[in-house]
């Protein structure tokens, strides 16, 4: 019989770290500047529900051109609609003579349908539990929406690119949400889904991908919704980072997942914004907030739009202003800290019926 070797603690746990490291350096590498930036030009400039009718043409091309493109990666998408009643309807119904906005292709008032549009990665080991990553692909009217959030779209397409066929224990979830730009409204639907449907799923992390791909290094071009706090808020003055933005309940997720997209961002830095015990309106405003209202670790992935970029919701949003070098190195961060989400730590997971009764 072979004699077994045996090592101290310390060494498996280090080579145990060694393996996780290696295996989320392989679809990191593989992430591709061309098909990242191929995805962000695909997306048509004009996508908007409540923009004119070539505003919703491109929404709904958008719609399929993901599906087309999740289904040349070897995935089978789902669709999950979405009803909803626009307002610019209901004031072409209501008016005292019927005579307010309308389209040629929906009746005042009708309902419509629209899509979220769903992969999965199924878990090898632990299918149950489930790390979602997410990004809207609407834009608001009159905005090519580059950065807003073709930027995230592109870096989702890319993530289930490379994700493809790797084995993580745990479920990885890619949601593109729809009409987000109006309240929120596809995330808000997927988070009630999976509140009302039997929890044979524990979503254990959420990460939405919000204005990922502008970036100014002048002093003073960064802003901030929070005045600096010395000794616990003390935030760069240059746009050169992402911000990796949560509640202090789940500052231990948000730090795990800042250490491991540096692990592979070649030096594009987090700086996470985790400390206030309850959320601010300026970091509720993206897919993460109906998940962190449910309690969920939920964390919102950002470049922070209008406290950045001039660009911001304005018909300049182009795919000309992205900083494609330091976008590329976001994505590789994504997806190494994706993996690293899907490997559970040693202590349980928190479930639904958890965060429930903490909330009570």
């Amino acid at each position: 019989m072979k004699r077994t070797r045996r090592f101290p603690m310390s060494w498996s746990i280090c080579l145990a770290a060694m393996a996780a490291a290696h295996a989320s350096a392989g679809p990191a590498e593989d992430v591709s500047a061309d098909e990242v930036m191929r995805s962000l030009r695909l997306l048509p400039t004009s996508r908007a529900p409540l923009g004119d009718d070539e505003h919703r043409r491109g929404l709904r091309a958008t719609e399929r051109m993901l599906v087309d493109r999740l289904r040349e990666m070897g995935y089978e998408p789902t669709l999950q609609p979405i009803e909803w009643v626009s307002p610019v309807m209901r004031l072409g119904r209501t008016g005292s003579n019927d005579d307010g906005p309308r389209r040629e292709d929906d009746q005042a008032g009708a309902p419509e349908f629209w899509n979220n549009i769903i992969v999965e990665i199924p878990g090898v080991e632990l299918p149950g539990e489930v790390v979602l990553i997410g990004a809207h692909f609407d834009a608001v009217a009159r905005s090519p929406g580059a950065d807003d959030n073709g930027s995230g779209t592109a870096a989702l397409l890319e993530s289930a690119r490379v994700l493809r066929g790797h084995p993580m224990r745990r479920t990885v979830r890619l949601v593109f949400f729809n009409l987000e730009e109006i309240g929120l409204i596809g995330s808000r639907h997927h988070a009630a889904r999976h509140a009302a449907e039997p929890q044979d799923q524990n979503l254990v992390a959420m990460v939405s991908l919000e204005c990922i791909g502008f970036y100014c290094v002048e002093p003073g071009c960064q802003k901030t919704p929070v005045e600096p706090i010395k000794g616990v808020f003390e935030p760069s003055t240059t746009g050169d980072f992402l911000a990796a933005v949560t509640i202090a309940a789940h500052k231990d997720v948000n730090r795990r997942f800042a250490r491991a997209f540096e692990s592979a961002s070649q030096g594009l830095r987090i700086e996470p914004f985790d400390f206030l015990p309850v959320p601010i309106p300026d970091i509720l405003r993206s897919d993460h907030a109906p998940f962190l209202a449910q309690g969920v670790p939920a964390i919102m992935l950002t470049g922070t739009a209008n406290f950045r970029n001039p660009h911001y919701h304005k018909p300049t949003d182009t795919v000309e202003t992205i900083d494609q070098d330091r976008l590329v190195r976001a994505v590789r961060g994504i997806v190494a800290a994706t993996i690293d989400l899907a490997e559970p730590s040693p202590t349980p997971a928190p479930t639904d019926q958890d965060r429930s009764e903490t909330r009570r």
